[in-house]
């Protein structure tokens, strides 16, 4: 990933970067002093916001992620990030059109007309118009110029963390760099339109077994570097899950679980990016998933692991899951953290078997399971990251929405036929990490 930027680069970025914080502390203790307490915390956290939109790149998607969990950092704050799924200040409309030129070739004035109005959802990597074209209305996703050395430059610095980290005792041991570089190399596969077009293909061919889920086709034609065309939905509204009714929205929201674990479970493809930017609720009970950059293809090993696993978690079978991560597991330790690894594993499954959603916190369960494996010396698949990444944002909106769901047990019917099915001889690739 460094070789994709140079130390000048990252010196510039890391110079932003600390002037940016340091600018916002300054403006956090003016608000701290001079602010009411009852409007102190809403002022911080707009600061903070603020703060994360101006650093733009990697730390964008960061927030986009951390505001699926309202359950964790609270209404007001996750209402602050949700401005970073799709309300990120756009890029100019020259940039716009200059990016969709050097794509397409010499445009037509609608569509220059088009580019240069307001987008209809500006994100961290690109910004999304609306475009009519004769007899269609397509949907023109154009990625910001100068986004791919931002994040780049941001995951060499987040490297050089990770590198310092490790060289302390208590994380030794610890794939910190290993992890980052999974993560790293799918954001940077978000750049890649024509990699992203393929995943929203295929990703809409295996939904099709799945009712009530839309995915937008893509319209070739009008797709190049940096540009992709796709059907545009009309009447998707932001937090559009909010205005339905009760048994609705709950509804709504065990159609995208069965989304995601036929994904998941049936075809190794995981949606990491499982934000209210790409995922709407239709009032006619239809759900709507957009965007497919950020997604990853587990390897056929990975995915009968982790299904063998959450498998294992469904029926309650500690020790069997304990195997399943041992047989994963890297790293050197000594018999005695072998056996206290086997019976941790045990243990966390066992006592989190069974449970709904409101009283099951995979948070939690991925703090507990990483310090048991930090302790050890042992560490599972690393790239099993992407589904509890996956999963983390789905629980979040399911705990908000639906908390009487079961979880595990609506799980369980794609899990078994996955376990039951004899994979292929050659995968077929999903998405581009």
């Amino acid at each position: 990933m460094t070789g994709q930027v140079t130390w000048a680069a990252i010196g510039r970025r890391l110079a932003r970067l600390c002037g940016l914080c340091l600018l916002t502390g300054g403006r956090m203790a003016v608000i701290v002093i001079t602010t009411r307490r009852s409007r102190r915390a809403g002022r911080l956290t707009t600061e903070l916001v603020r703060m994360i939109e101006e650093l733009g790149g990697a730390f964008i998607k960061a927030g986009q992620v951390v505001a699926t969990r309202v359950d964790l950092v609270g209404p007001a704050v996750a209402g602050e990030l949700n401005r970073l799924h799709d309300h990120v200040t756009p890029m100019t409309a020259v940039e716009a059109i200059g990016t969709v030129r050097r794509a397409l070739g010499p445009l037509s004035d609608d569509l220059v007309d088009a580019l240069a109005r307001p987008p209809v959802a500006s994100g961290s990597i690109a910004s999304v118009y609306r475009v009519s074209l004769n007899d269609r209305t397509v949907a023109l996703k154009v990625r910001r110029p100068g986004v791919g050395a931002t994040i780049a430059a941001d995951l060499a610095i987040i490297r050089w963390l990770g590198k310092a980290v490790t060289r302390t005792p208590a994380f030794r041991r610890v794939p910190i760099v290993e992890i980052t570089d999974q993560i790293g190399r799918c954001l940077i596969g978000q750049l890649d339109f024509a990699a992203e077009a393929d995943s929203l293909r295929q990703m809409k061919e295996h939904l099709t077994a799945v009712p009530g889920v839309h995915v937008p086709a893509v319209v070739p034609e009008l797709c190049g570097d940096g540009v992709i065309a796709m059907e545009f939905v009309d009447g998707l509204t932001h937090a559009s899950i909010e205005r339905l009714p009760a048994p609705v929205r709950e509804a709504e929201v065990a159609v995208l679980v069965r989304a995601v674990y036929h994904l998941l479970f049936g075809a190794g493809f995981v949606h990491v990016d499982l934000h209210q930017g790409n995922t709407y609720f239709q009032p006619d009970g239809t759900v709507v998933l957009l965007d497919a950059g950020f997604t990853y293809e587990l390897s056929r090993e990975a995915s009968r692991s982790f299904t063998a696993f959450f498998g294992g978690m469904i029926q309650g079978e500690g020790e069997a899951c304990a195997d399943i991560l041992y047989a994963t597991a890297r790293g050197t330790t000594s018999p005695a953290a072998t056996k206290q690894f086997r019976t941790g594993i045990a243990d966390l499954v066992e006592r989190n078997t069974g449970s709904r959603v409101q009283d099951f916190n995979l948070s939690l369960f991925c703090v507990e399971l990483f310090d048991l494996q930090r302790r050890c010396g042992l560490f599972a698949e690393a790239e099993f990251i992407f589904p509890m990444l996956c999963l983390l944002s789905l629980e979040g909106l399911v705990k908000e929405h639906h908390p009487t769901m079961d979880f595990q047990i609506e799980a369980a019917p794609y899990v078994m036929q996955s376990l039951l099915t004899e994979p292929s001889d050659e995968p077929q690739r999903i998405a581009s990490p």
